[in-house]
């Protein structure tokens, strides 16, 4: 008698563990889907997506084919060198830097922006001339990344297209 009770207890004990795990599995499923979510929807927003691909199908501009990629010289009247003066401690020093721009070709607004870039060099001269001045003559070779990236950011504004794929620095001398 005393050996079927403790069966009976064991059983009953079994059986809450079983229906306890059930109920737990359930919740922690249920979260971790939630978590799941959250993450993903952060990492949408910061675009760290796997592979480098958007969800609504466009992909990154990473993913461009460097066939589609036409570059532009910038020039500054005649010339392809952009001339830039500074003055420090009473002696002139210059900065003359060669700038391309690359342009998506298979961009929806690649047609009439074009036209607009090519028409607007002395914007993008003046734009340049601003971004290098914000440092100092023997510090612009340093930052050479920086200015691109900053040079990227505010032709796409000013243009208002996400056409302009990259501004390259070819070549920097400084005198």
């Amino acid at each position: 008698m005393k050996k079927s009770m403790l069966n009976v207890i064991t059983l009953a004990l079994v059986l809450i563990n079983l229906v306890l795990t059930v109920i737990l599995t359930f919740s922690l499923v249920s979260t971790n889907n939630k978590t799941n979510s959250l993450i993903t929807k952060v990492a949408q927003i910061i675009d760290l997506d796997v592979g480098g691909i958007q969800t609504d199908g466009t992909g990154n501009s990473s993913q461009v084919s460097i066939d589609d990629i036409e570059y532009v010289q910038v020039v500054s009247g005649d010339t392809n060198n952009i001339t830039i003066s500074y003055t420090e401690g009473g002696k002139n020093h210059y900065v003359v830097l060669t700038v391309s721009i690359g342009l998506n070709k298979k961009s929806k607004d690649y047609e009439s922006k074009a036209a607009s870039i090519t028409n607007g060099m002395n914007l993008i001269v003046s734009q340049i001339t601003t971004e290098a001045l914000k440092y100092s003559y023997s510090s612009v070779t340093t930052n050479k990344t920086t200015i691109e990236s900053n040079l990227l950011a505010s032709l796409q504004d000013m243009f208002q297209t996400d056409m302009i794929y990259s501004v390259t620095l070819s070549q920097i001398m400084v005198q």
